[in-house]
């Protein structure tokens, strides 16, 4: 049985904020690092402990790698393993549940329907890249349909669904501007009673910029 590599300190702060559930931008802000800095800490972590993600890390430490500092073995003595056993329960199913949407969000279609909600939602505040025309026209049927089953039911769920959705819609609409050739600043124009819509829609409208080319 080969021994594993000792920590870092800093790689030890590393763990014991992902065992807290915390993800890499919370464990950067946390520890005064950068986004880079923390993947890189994490790929030395797998290496030592021979994982290939944070969710096998999370399995293989679970709460031994933290209850091993003395400071939380006293905070933790008078609790029950039914509840620590909850916690490491509850933590790996959301990191598990993370994967799998980020997973199914990279499989999605973005030219069918619940596809491109998937896509959409997970771009929910990307301006960058494009979107094709039934990406984003498919994303923007599901707001009007959505809307309109809810405002039905009361206004104030209808308003809430459009604030929720709105900066996924912006996101869509400029990625749509994107793919047309322009920029999504053009969506400036939706602030301009009636006529803004009319220009704005049209222009996501049209075909892909090279596909006259194709």
């Amino acid at each position: 049985m080969t021994k594993q590599q000792a920590l870092s300190a800093r790689e030890q702060e590393v763990v014991d904020l992902l065992l807290t559930g915390k993800s890499n931008k919370l464990i950067a802000s946390a520890l005064g690092i950068s986004d880079r800095t923390v993947e890189f800490h994490l790929k030395n972590i797998f290496a030592k402990r021979q994982v290939a993600s944070r969710t096998e890390l999370i399995l293989k430490l679970g709460t031994s790698t933290v209850a091993g500092r003395e400071e939380i073995t006293e905070n933790r003595a008078s609790r029950s393993w039914a509840t620590l056993l909850r916690e490491a329960v509850s933590m790996i199913g959301k990191e598990l549940r993370m994967e799998n949407f980020m997973k199914a969000s990279e499989e999605a279609n973005p030219e069918t329907f619940f596809g491109a909600i998937r896509v959409c939602f997970a771009k929910y505040a990307d301006f960058n890249g494009r979107a094709t025309r039934p990406e984003f026209w498919w994303f923007a049927l599901f707001i009007v349909l959505g809307a309109s089953a809810l405002t039905y039911l009361s206004e104030a769920l209808g308003s809430v669904f459009l604030i929720a959705t709105l900066l996924p819609l912006l996101a869509a609409g400029a990625r749509r501007l994107h793919d047309t050739g322009r920029s999504g600043w053009w969506q400036l124009f939706l602030l301009v009673p009636i006529a803004g819509i009319v220009i704005v829609g049209s222009l996501w409208a049209l075909p892909p910029e090279n596909a006259g080319s194709e």
